[in-house]
């Protein structure tokens, strides 16, 4: 056998030997959920429903974002006041960093080149440039800051702070607050449309979800959630703007809205004390983290119903997806 032919059977066996792993080509699915009385994030396979990891990364990890090229998973630790770094082609810590006190919720830029996190006892939000891996600013928000949302287009970031019942708007190119928006009791997460035109806020005693016009700074209206025990926490919306997903704690459900009209479309039996909500890109699956249940509810919105329960850890808070890749 010539060079050549010697060649191209090593360059096939090397394209046939690359590691299927979180941000490389050919990548399957990878699910990252904290668990916030473990100290650890679980990592499943959600398409052969399977735990393929368990890292230790600290004291209670919550709130969990993956940057937009899926090689990072970053982790809230709320008793260390640091964000935890998680490899995720090797599923390793590699590092930490401060985030300010009590971190809980966070939000990427959309290029990655920041995180804005919530310091729940100070009434602040830190802005960390994750090249350097330091905090470049601290701004004034309201009291008990939770939920924390970047909008598509990266311009604005919302804040919501539990006690003063607002969404602090900040401007990300100045660092300035350029408005406060009164919404529900108790607001815990927002998010925004994929237009990035609305953005949508759940408030846990109001049992509501406030929908917010973006560009004026104003409530366009409010839907009740609130059935029995529900109380509205995490918060997502479908690709093409229609239907809204919110987790409601101690009501054990997911609530489907219709992101127009404003009404509930279908209370969904999920496991206890849902939190964390992440959705798939293309809005096929909703992934729910219930923190009593230990486990992840996989939800087919097709049909609005649970197809899937994934073990994961104790008090399983915040969840993460990387999509599969071709």
């Amino acid at each position: 056998m010539g060079p050549q032919p010697r060649a191209a059977i090593g360059l096939l066996l090397l394209v046939l030997l690359l590691p299927l792993r979180g941000g490389a080509a050919g990548s399957a699915a990878r699910l990252y959920v904290t668990n916030e009385n473990d100290d650890s994030i679980t990592v499943l396979d959600p398409e052969r429903q399977t735990v393929l990891a368990t890292v230790a990364v600290g004291a209670r990890p919550r709130g969990i974002k993956v940057s937009p090229d899926g090689r990072r998973a970053y982790v809230a630790l709320g008793e260390e006041d640091a964000i935890a770094v998680v490899e995720t082609a090797t599923d390793r810590l590699i590092a930490k960093f401060p985030a300010g006190t009590d971190p809980e919720a966070f939000d990427l830029s959309p290029d990655g080149t920041r995180l804005y996190v919530s310091n729940e006892d100070a009434g602040t939000a830190s802005v960390i440039d994750l090249t350097t891996q330091k905090v470049i600013a601290t701004v004034k928000v309201g009291l008990e800051p939770e939920g924390v949302a970047v909008s598509p287009d990266g311009r604005l970031v919302y804040v919501t702070a539990e006690t003063t019942h607002t969404v602090t708007v900040i401007d990300s190119r100045t660092f300035q607050v350029v408005a406060n928006i009164l919404v529900g009791d108790r607001p815990r997460s927002a998010t925004f449309s994929p237009d990035g035109s609305r953005a949508y806020v759940t408030a846990e005693i109001g049992g509501t979800v406030s929908v917010i016009d973006v560009k004026a700074h104003k409530v366009l209206g409010t839907a009740d959630v609130k059935q029995k025990d529900e109380k509205p926490m995490g918060v997502v919306v479908t690709p093409d703007g229609k239907k809204v997903y919110v987790t409601t704690g101690r009501g054990n459900s997911v609530v489907v809205l219709d992101a127009e009209a404003l009404k509930v479309l279908r209370h969904i039996p999920v496991g206890r004390r849902p939190w964390g909500i992440t959705m798939s890109p293309d809005g096929k699956r909703v992934y729910v983290a219930n923190g009593v249940s230990k486990n992840v509810s996989v939800i087919d919105t097709a049909e609005d119903k649970v197809i899937a329960t994934l073990p994961a850890g104790d008090g399983a808070w915040g969840v993460a997806l990387i999509p599969a890749r071709p």
